[in-house]
């Protein structure tokens, strides 16, 4: 586990302060973020980013694309910006995805974009439960990445492709998601299309999780209230 974290912080730390760090900018740069990602308006309406929201970014590269989606929706606050390495622009806060230092229901709309496919299965599970965690009754987290297509050796070229700042890839379609973020405690969970998208043209997956307008206080009294009434219709 701390080899792979390793492995995954070197590279990310590569990627954006190595001979890659002029790549690295402009991908991660509004112009470059708006080219991979077009349709900044529907990543808005998807998770309802507005006046009065409290906005996270997890993976944010330069934070400039989540500076643009909260300036686009009018946001009275900057998003707070969490990455693994202070790079390559202002990340405000150095976190690993299984343990982010915030608490529970701090925030109202979340995204992740092109951050998963460096993690393996058990990090990106503890990552959908901490998404879970942080999202308030009524919140959405937008969860996006590269999917993969159906051809074997496709799928090797677009990780040879997008490996850079990874330590490994790991190409992750809707089913595998579904299954990591239905366990995770969300009330809702969609797969959704942001797309057309042409740079580069290779198919993205979209998970839109949401909460409901129950605190988790209430939803552990809700479920120890139903498991109660199930074991008293067993004695019975």
């Amino acid at each position: 586990m701390m080899r792979r974290r390793r492995q995954a912080i070197e590279a990310r730390q590569e990627w954006a302060f190595g001979r890659t760090a002029p790549i690295a900018r402009a991908i991660a740069s509004q112009t470059g973020m708006a080219l991979i990602t077009p349709r900044a308006q529907r990543v808005i309406d998807l998770i309802e980013l507005g006046p009065g929201k409290r906005y996270l970014d997890i993976g944010c590269g330069t934070a400039a694309y989540a500076n643009l989606l909260a300036a686009k929706a009018r946001v009275d606050e900057p998003p707070v910006t969490v990455d693994l390495v202070a790079g390559p622009g202002p990340v405000e806060i150095i976190g690993w995805p299984e343990q982010l230092p915030f608490r529970d229901e701090s925030f109202d709309c979340i995204t992740s974009l092109y951050y998963l496919r460096r993690f393996d299965d058990d990090v990106t599970h503890a990552f959908a439960r901490e998404i879970a965690r942080l999202l308030a009754p009524g919140g959405s987290a937008l969860v996006m990445e590269v999917a993969p297509v159906r051809s074997g050796w496709l799928n090797r070229m677009h990780a040879r492709m997008l490996s850079a700042g990874c330590g490994a890839v790991d190409l992750r379609g809707w089913g595998r998601l579904a299954a990591m973020f239905t366990e995770a405690g969300f009330d809702a969970l969609d797969l959704v299309n942001v797309g057309p998208f042409l740079v580069p043209p290779i198919p993205r997956v979209g998970v839109l999780a949401r909460r409901g307008w129950r605190s988790r206080e209430e939803r552990a009294e809700g479920e120890s209230e139903a498991g109660d009434r199930e074991a008293s219709a067993v004695a019975v």
